[in-house]
Parts: C-alpha cells; structure tokens; sequence
C-alpha cells in the first residue's frame, strides 16, 4: 500500500509537469503570434505604443487565450505524460509490480479535479480581469469612450451612451422589452458638443425606429428649468434596437462567481441572458471536458503494448485527429446553444457526457 502511495505522488507529480510544460509552450506559441498582430494593429492605424504596453497587451491576450483552451491543454499534457513514461519503460515497470490501470487512471482523474478547481477557483478569475485590462488598454490607445460600447446593468435599469453628430445622449432604462423594441420609464441626458448638458427628458417608453428615437408622454426640462410636455419627442440616432442589445459586457471579462449575479441582472431588467448562461455553463462544463479528455487519452495511451515503433505513432495520430474535430464541434455546440437553437444544458454537457460514456466501459475491461 506504501508503494502504490509513493507510486501515485510520483505520477501525479510527473502528470503536473507534462501539464504545465504545454501551458507553457502553448502560453509563449500564443503570446510570439499575439505580439505580432498586435504591433501590425497598432501600425496600421499609426498609434504610437510603448513597448511596455505592447508587452502587457501581448501577456494579457495569452492569458485568455490559453484559458479558452484550458481543456485541450490538459489533453496534451496527459499525452506528453504517457509518452514521457513510455520512453522510459516506468510504465511497464509500474504495472510490473502490480499496479493495475485503474489505479493509475485514478490518480490522473485526481489530478484533473485538482487542476479543474484550480481553473474555476483562480485562473478563470485572472482570466476575466486580463480581458478587462485588454479593453481597458485598447480604449485608451483608441481614444474610444468605453460607455460607448458597454452597457452598465444595475438592479434598478439599465445605462449606455449614444451619440450622434457631436451631440451624445446618456440614457436610462428601468426595464427592457426586448421581443417589442422598447425602453421602459425612460430618461434621456442630452449633451452638447462640449459635453455640456443641454436638457433632460423624461418618457413613459422609447422605441427606434429608422435611426430615430421616438419618445412617448415626454417631460422635457432645459437647462434653465423650463418644463413642457409633449405627447411624443423624436431624437435621431445611429444605434439599432439590435446594437442596444449587444452592448452588454463581455462575457469573458465577467468571472464565474460574478456570472450568476449579473444573469439575474440582465433578467430583471428584461435584457436576453442566454449568451451568459452559455458562456457560465462552458466554464462548468470545463471540468467535465478535461475529465473526458483526460479519459479519451488514457483508453489510447496506456496500453504497454503501445511501445511497438508502428503502431504508438499511429495511435497517437488518431488520437489527435479524433482531438481536434471534437473541439471544434464543441464549439459549434455552445454556438448553437447561444443563438437559441439548442437547449443550453445539452449544448454545454453533452459531448463531453457522451465521450466519458463511450470511454469507460473501454477502460474498466482493461
């Protein structure tokens, strides 16, 4: 028991290490090709950037990268594993003296717990805030207002900014419908081009409607506090009913454990969540993924019989492209699943479900 004890700490310890080598690699292969563009961007538009901007643009952008294709990395590293142990011949040691194949593949699936919580509990959240730091950087280099682009979400309404021909508008909503196109208890701000404020409306509803707004029961109040009522104000406008609602925040730059609060938000004002739900049900659904992979890797690669010169190389080819097809539906999936084609639980669970199913009755008759 006290073999198998020292025996299981050393493969996790070796497992770890083929993990963290692909990260790496994978992390400075994204980061070279993530500097390249953003250089070429910047060029293009003729911004002039420091290279420590560039640099912390280039580690942020890898970060989220290699946190997109967290589970594909575990992958590889759980192959480069069993290729490092084969080479060796400890593998063939370790089953010699009676360590069956579901005991290693335990101490695997341990390891791949550890690393999915790692992944939920602290890289996701590093994750979020280097997609935040991303939009941060680019707004400032752009000279872009972000309150152009983002929606603020509250209990209370909602926030955003339109702006038209020098003049610019900050609106509130309380509730959104969004299957009729319309603002609810509406406010509009309306500023000058010297952003100075210029009135402020006040409306029972908003709609737009061929690049106007077009406010009902309208309370106006100019800056000098004149009041007068109007059945309906039109204001005209380059957003869509379409662009409104794609103005809320990224949802890569939200971390799982802020994701259910800001779902519950955007429901309560009326704004489509499902993007989100797909996007927090992903981030769960990772750890399965990795299971599965992890998994698939093992049923290819812990055959002793693997070491044959033919038959390991091809295997692994296989392996890799059965791989890679599977990312990719799965992306397809989660896709769907946003665009409202297909229930979000089944677009999130169910292909790394199906693989784990496939994969186990093949592991338990070995």
């Amino acid at each position: 028991m006290k073999v198998h004890g020292i025996l299981c700490r050393y493969i996790i310890k070796v497992f770890l290490k083929s993990f963290l080598i692909v990260c790496l690699c994978f992390f400075f292969m994204t980061a070279m090709l993530e500097y390249m563009e953003i250089v070429r961007r910047f060029s293009s538009y003729h911004i002039a950037v420091s290279h420590k901007i560039i640099i912390e643009l280039t580690v942020f952008n890898a970060i989220a990268t290699v946190a997109s294709f967290f589970p594909f990395a575990l992958f590889l590293g759980t192959i480069l594993f069993f290729v490092t142990i084969h080479s060796k011949m400890e593998l063939t040691a370790i089953r010699c003296i009676g360590v069956s194949t579901l005991q290693i593949s335990r101490c695997l699936l341990l390891t791949t717990l550890l690393i999915g919580t790692v992944y939920i509990t602290l890289f996701d959240g590093i994750a979020s805030c280097s997609v935040q730091r991303i939009k941060t950087i680019e707004a400032k280099l752009t000279k872009k207002d972000r309150i152009d682009e983002k929606m603020t979400v509250t209990n209370k309404g909602v926030w955003f900014r339109d702006v038209y021909y020098g003049k610019s508008y900050i609106i509130y909503a309380k509730s959104v419908l969004n299957q009729q196109h319309k603002l609810l208890n509406v406010r509009f701000f309306e500023f000058n081009e010297n952003d100075g404020l210029q009135s402020s409306i006040y409306s029972d509803s908003a709609t737009i409607s061929s690049n106007v707004w077009e406010l009902r029961n309208a309370k106006i109040i100019e800056i000098d506090g004149t009041e007068k009522v109007m059945p309906s104000v039109t204001k005209k406008t380059q957003l869509s009913f379409s662009n409104i609602d794609k103005m809320t925040t990224n949802p890569k730059s939200i971390s799982f454990w802020s994701m259910g609060k800001y779902i519950a938000m955007l429901e309560k004002v009326g704004l489509s969540s499902i993007k989100y739900k797909i996007n927090w049900y992903s981030r769960i659904s990772a750890i399965i993924q990795m299971i599965a992979l992890v998994l698939l890797a093992i049923v290819f690669c812990i055959d002793n019989q693997m070491g044959h010169r033919g038959r390991y190389p091809m295997k692994l080819a296989i392996l890799l492209l059965f791989a890679f097809p599977m990312h990719l539906i799965n992306n397809v999936m989660m896709a769907l699943g946003e665009n409202g084609s297909m229930p979000i639980w089944v677009a999130a669970f169910a292909l790394p479900a199906l693989i784990i199913g496939m994969v186990v009755p093949v592991l338990a008759n070995r």
